[in-house]
């Protein structure tokens, strides 16, 4: 099926669709919720009374508050946006859980009802320890503990990626359907296309034709559990660099292992270089990675053009998440149609 595109009247200036201020001020609005309806929710689930109710850091897909109870703590996140999934972050979870002795939750419950929020939920008890980025980047960290951290990372990552899950639990990233998934998002949703500015759908045909010259279906790596959100950041450690604790599976699924070694490796290119850039950490992580019966997978050529091509169209996910396209789209678009020519000429 080709799209025919047509010239779309477009009220908004180009710098009103990607302006910086306009997506600072999206992702910044956030509703709030109140003890009172927080004490309701954790009723319905059988959970102790609220004795104190903080919010939390978060970031714009979730509203997120710790919640002390007389039978303990717990953290409530709050899915007011359309982006990732609670019912997979618990799911992970709970095989997690019930199949490793991987420091995550021990309670959980995921309500969908949005009758208490107006937005489904998840409860989850309260893990300890300190965030991992804080940790890492703290100027007292000694090297030593960072390197004890990134093993112990790798040994966790490994330990999730060997999971074997039912099929129709989780979703299921093909890297073999990354053409359908460009046409998917980008060039067949007709609300996205009207909304992008005018320099910005003059590229579309362009894609789509260079997607139409492309056969390549790059190689799938071996498959496994992904977690989707393998980083430092999701990781709470003790104060001698241990993990002591695991969280947020929201954009898990089940695919290729690649994903989740990637996205590790773009951990090291991180700033500030000083820290994340010292040339022995990956090799710590790997350390930890092989130690626990994981297989680094050397990614082929084509393998890395096509993640390239497939990053380029998530200005997608800006849009649907926040309602307005990120600052870098343009450049995106331009990326995406580069990455496009490269593979092309493959």
């Amino acid at each position: 099926m080709r799209l025919g595109f047509k010239k779309v009247t477009v009220y908004q200036s180009v710098d009103l669709a990607t302006s910086k201020q306009a997506f600072i001020e999206a992702s910044k609005a956030k509703p709030t919720f109140t003890a009172e309806q927080g004490a309701v929710a954790f009723a319905r689930q059988g959970l102790g009374s609220i004795i104190e109710w903080t919010e939390l850091e978060a970031n714009y897909t979730n509203c997120v508050y710790k919640a002390v109870c007389c039978d303990g703590s717990y953290v409530i996140k709050i899915k007011y946006r359309k982006a990732f999934s609670l019912a997979v972050d618990f799911n992970i979870t709970a095989l997690l859980r019930d199949t490793t002795t991987l420091p995550v939750p021990e309670t959980s419950v995921l309500c969908e009802d949005t009758d208490v929020f107006g937005y489904p939920y998840l409860i989850s008890s309260l893990l300890p320890g300190t965030q991992g980025r804080d940790f890492f980047e703290r100027p007292s960290t000694s090297d030593d503990r960072r390197c004890r951290l990134l093993k112990e990372f790798g040994s966790v990552v490994a330990a999730i990626n060997e999971q074997r899950v039912s099929d129709g639990l989780l979703p299921v990233q093909d890297v073999t359907q990354w053409r359908e998934d460009i046409r998917r998002k980008l060039l067949y949703n007709q609300d996205l296309v009207a909304d992008l500015p005018e320099n910005c759908q003059a590229k579309l045909p362009i894609i789509e034709d260079l997607l139409d010259k492309i056969d390549v279906v790059p190689n799938p790596s071996p498959q496994g559990l992904l977690w989707g959100d393998a980083t430092i950041h999701n990781l709470l450690v003790d104060d001698d660099g241990h993990i002591v604790g695991i969280y947020d599976f929201e954009n898990g699924a089940t695919g290729d292992l690649l994903h989740d070694q990637l996205h590790v490796a773009a951990e090291f290119t991180r700033k500030p270089q000083e820290i994340y850039g010292r040339d022995h950490y990956p090799q710590e992580f790997w350390s930890g990675y092989a130690e626990a019966g994981g297989v680094r997978i050397e990614p082929d050529e084509t393998y890395l053009k096509v993640r390239q091509a497939t990053m380029g169209a998530g200005l997608c996910w800006f849009w649907e998440v926040l309602g307005v396209f990120h600052p870098k789209t343009p450049q995106w678009l331009d990326d995406l149609e580069s990455g496009l020519k490269s593979l092309v000429d493959s």
